[in-house]
């Protein structure tokens, strides 16, 4: 039987993405990542995205924000699934998270059961409908699309067909268009300053700002 520990060291290798420590909790201020629903914590978390970004808007720092959480999330599901035939458990009450410029995870006891599709129910519908009253929720559905496809590029073929499985569910199939691979929404990220559309953005170019009549 594989081990789910040396599973996790093991794709750790392929990018950060895919990390999470394991073993007694590190050093720092490390909270179950069920914590991110609660909107004080999600609050604090994004205006220090949004100053490393260097946006005072909330939205575009809350995007890049659960985008990058949905591929970590995505990055070891895959990752895990494809180097063992199993899928790691990412339960939001046993993987937790600090903040260290940028999010990092952890699992004390890290163990298999959970599924792909779960990633889906018990963490990313459940962290968008918490998060709706500062970024749309069909603008995150489609980072946690775009996110899967960008985790399953990492890997290569060998999770084609596990990504194929996940755009059964409605709530991806609608947030990209699977023909051409192109999202429905934007992430916001060309409102960075220096940022630009990203390669599956529903914008060819990044949107010009409109102007102000001059009366």
């Amino acid at each position: 039987m594989p081990d789910a520990a040396a599973v996790l060291e093991r794709i750790a290798a392929r990018s950060p993405y895919f990390s999470v420590s394991t073993g007694p909790v590190p050093d720092g201020l490390w909270r179950p990542t069920s914590a991110l629903h609660d909107s004080m914590i999600r609050d604090a978390l994004v205006s220090d995205t949004a100053q490393r970004m260097g946006t005072d808007e909330t939205r575009v720092a809350a995007s890049t924000l659960f985008f990058g959480y949905a591929a970590r999330l995505w990055s070891v599901a895959l990752g895990s699934i494809v180097d063992s035939g199993r899928c790691v458990r990412l339960d939001p009450s046993t993987l937790l998270w600090c903040n260290d410029d940028g999010l990092r995870l952890h699992i004390v006891n890290p163990e298999f059961g959970s599924s792909t599709g779960e990633i889906l129910d018990t963490q990313l519908e459940p962290l968008i409908d918490a998060w709706s009253d500062i970024v749309a929720p069909g603008l995150m559905w489609g980072n946690s699309a775009s996110a899967l496809i960008g985790a399953g590029r990492v890997i290569g073929y060998a999770a084609q067909a596990h990504i194929d499985a996940l755009f059964d569910d409605p709530r991806l199939v609608a947030a990209i268009v699977r023909s051409t691979g192109r999202r429905r929404s934007c992430c916001l990220y060309y409102r960075v300053p220096g940022g630009g559309v990203c390669g599956d953005c529903v914008f060819p170019s990044p949107p010009k700002a409109p102007t102000k009549e001059i009366l």
